[in-house]
Order: structure tokens, then sequence, then C-alpha cells
């Protein structure tokens, strides 16, 4: 199974590291940031697949960025938990019927807010990979790990078909390094190593790929992304 991409929005850094370091535990790939400003351009950038927010930001209240969220058409179905210090029925009615999906008080229970995401992403229906894949002119067979690229069969080696699967799945968000270096080679972060490693991969990966080569993009100081 592979674990969702989550962002945390959360300006304490003792309570963002704690949240990381839980999440990234259960194997999902949890980034942080701290500002709604940040928030806003990473949802432009790379929408992740479940936002922790939090209300109180140096810039604002996260309640006004969920209801951003839930006016964008393309964002309006982004499971969010809303995280906050403050504990009072009014205030956790106002979160939710702005269109919070879940709510969870400071302090909080670490294995709860875990069990939370997952009830959210299961109920999102993005707990589970799809047997099949199709992007670009490329279809991929998870039972088989069979590849096709405009009807013909292109064969791949076990990482070039992980990597190309992971970049699909995801399509049109942006993938880091450190998260492909995981979960495709199953190794910690190491900049040097995930340089050189993704790198030669990716470029005998678009060789064999011809033409949609070209929807795998570069992020400059983020990572890599399948265009569609």
């Amino acid at each position: 199974m592979i674990k969702a991409q989550i962002l945390v929005v959360e300006d304490q850094a003792a309570t963002a590291d704690l949240i990381l370091e839980v999440l990234r535990a259960e194997g999902f790939d949890a980034q942080t940031v701290d500002t709604l400003a940040k928030a806003r351009a990473r949802l432009k950038k790379s929408p992740p697949e479940l936002m922790i927010l939090d209300r109180n930001l140096p810039d604002g209240d996260g309640v006004d960025l969920l209801a951003e969220v839930r006016a964008d058409e393309k964002l309006s179905a982004l499971p969010i938990i809303i995280l906050t210090a403050k504990k009072d029925v009014a205030d956790k009615v106002a979160g939710l019927r702005t269109g919070a999906d879940d709510y969870v008080a400071k302090p909080f229970n670490t294995e709860e807010l875990v069990a939370r995401v997952g009830a959210l992403l299961r109920r999102a229906g993005k707990a589970d990979e799809p047997p099949a894949l199709e992007a670009g002119g490329v279809k991929l067979d998870r039972d088989s790990r069979k590849v096709w690229v405009g009807g013909r069969e292109v064969p791949l080696s076990a990482k070039e078909f992980d990597l190309l699967w992971f970049l699909i799945l995801r399509k049109n968000r942006v993938l880091t390094r450190d998260f492909l270096l995981q979960h495709v080679w199953g190794y910690e972060p190491d900049m040097e190593l995930t340089t050189k490693v993704i790198d030669v991969t990716l470029s005998h990966l678009r060789q064999k790929l011809g033409g949609p080569a070209d929807k795998i993009v570069a992020v400059r100081g983020f990572g890599y992304r399948f265009d569609e």
C-alpha cells in the first residue's frame, strides 16, 4: 500500500516536528509549512492528498484557507483536519461548518491523530493502490508489472517500473527526492545518493519511454512530476 502525501500547516516547530515524526513513522510522505501564504503556494504547485491545518497562524486564521479550498473546484474534495488549541464548542462548529472533515484539539494523542488521518484517506478512497494506471499514452499493470506505450510493450527494470508507477499514480503532483528514495529504493534520505540513483534511473526510463518521457518534469528544488 502506498501512503499518501500530507501537508501539515503548523507554525509551532515542536508541534510540526512531532506530527511529521509520527506520520513518517507510519510511512506517509509528510511535509510542513508554517504560514498560510506558503500553504497556498504549495497547494497551487503540488496539492497533497490530505492537509492538517492549524487555525492560529502568523498570517491569519486557518479557517480562511479552509474556505478557499472548499470554493476551489480543483481542491474542494481535499480531506482537511483542523488542528487548534481552541477547545470551545462554538469554535469547533465554525470549523466543521466551513468544511473541515475532522477537528483535533491540542494537546492531542499522536495515535489518535494517525488513526483519524487513515480514516479520512479511506473515506476519500486514496489509501489503496489501483490494479492499473494509464496516463499520457502510458499504461501500467501492477500485478504483471508490464508497461505499454502507445500499445507497444516496453520492458522496464524493477526500479524503473516502481519509479514510473509512483510518478503516474500521483500525476500532476511533485514527488520529492526523499520520498522517491524511501519508497522506490527503501533508502533513508541522502542528497548525494538521491541525486545519483534517481537521475540515472530516470535517464534510462526516459530513453525507454520515448515521446511520453517529456511528461516527466524536474521541478527545481522539489523533485519530479508526471504531467498530464
